[in-house]
């Protein structure tokens, strides 16, 4: 049985999303190719949606991204002119249109974005193939993580940006191009600048003492370049939650929340969540940050039910 997922409506708020392709572990089906033209489907999407998305990794079988949902959705008017502007002008909708109320209700909503976004590449995938194929291309729904504060927003940029580099592809993550910082590092400019001014500077901007993006990515790329590779790359369950860039921890796709503890506590308590034998809260200390002394994250995970 699935469980409902968790969303934040009443105030903005950053994901971390996820998902891998259906397939054995070494099913690898997207190349340079498709790569691309998921990127250029993100760009796409970014004309429809209010979800801006700041940082991205695309993977030969899988994804993440993370993106900002703002509190409010936008107005009618601005609702369709996104809606003609995706479809290129192809399809039209005014604001008394009964299409434009359920448009701005699915605009800031990632279970929308997220199907489009899926369903959309899908499409594509299976009518490219040499062979015939027909399906779901996807293992599962997708995974979110919810992003409670800005550490935790800035902590979760640098692991995903960091993917290619754990999965021994590349050196350092300017060297791979199907991610935000590589781009950025090649073509001086961040494939989603508007989103990061708009959304993910003002964000952490009081948290961490960054003037302007040029800072921004100069800390980044320093970070990175002190990261020393590590041996251990298994998947083992930490009991201490720190934020390593060079091993994976699966707190980061596995977490429901990630946050300050009190940032957790409320809205668990507001959404009327409570731990239980199918639900496990860790604390999680000492995670370090390059711009101040260390501070702590904690992370709820929502078990299974099996």
């Amino acid at each position: 049985m699935r469980m409902p997922r968790l969303k934040i409506q009443d105030r903005s708020v950053f994901y971390h999303l996820y998902n891998r392709v259906a397939g054995e572990p070494d099913f690898f089906p997207f190349g340079d190719k498709e790569k691309e033209f998921f990127i250029r489907l993100l760009h796409k999407l970014d004309r429809l949606y209010s979800i801006k998305v700041v940082s991205y990794q695309i993977m030969s079988n899988h994804f993440h991204l993370v993106v900002h949902a703002p509190e409010n959705s936008p107005s009618p008017e601005e609702v369709c002119r996104r809606y003609e502007a995706y479809h290129e002008g192809k399809r039209r909708m005014t604001p008394s249109d009964p299409r434009c109320k359920l448009w701005i209700a699915r605009v800031r909503d990632i279970s929308w974005y997220m199907q489009t976004l899926q369903q959309s590449f899908t499409r594509w995938f299976n009518r490219t193939r040499r062979m015939r194929r027909r399906g779901s291309l996807w293992a599962d729904r997708f995974k979110h993580t919810i992003l409670g504060d800005s550490q935790a927003v800035w902590e979760c940029c640098k692991y995903v940006e960091m993917n290619a580099v754990r999965a021994g592809i590349v050196e350092s993550p300017a060297d791979y191009r199907f991610c935000s910082f590589g781009m950025w590092t090649n073509t001086g400019y961040h494939p989603f600048a508007i989103n990061v001014k708009d959304a993910l500077f003002p964000s952490i901007q009081g948290f961490y003492p960054f003037r302007n993006l040029d800072e921004l990515y100069a800390s980044m790329r320093n970070t990175f370049s002190r990261t020393q590779k590590s041996h251990m790359h298994g998947d083992e369950d930490l009991s201490v939650f720190v934020t390593y860039l060079d091993r994976r921890v699966r707190f980061w796709v596995d977490g429901l929340i990630i946050g300050t503890q009190l940032f957790i506590e409320d809205l668990l308590t507001k959404h009327r969540i409570m731990p239980s034998r199918s639900a496990r809260r860790t604390s999680c200390t000492k995670t370090r940050s390059p711009a101040r002394n260390d501070l702590d994250l904690c992370v709820f995970k929502q078990l299974r039910c099996v």
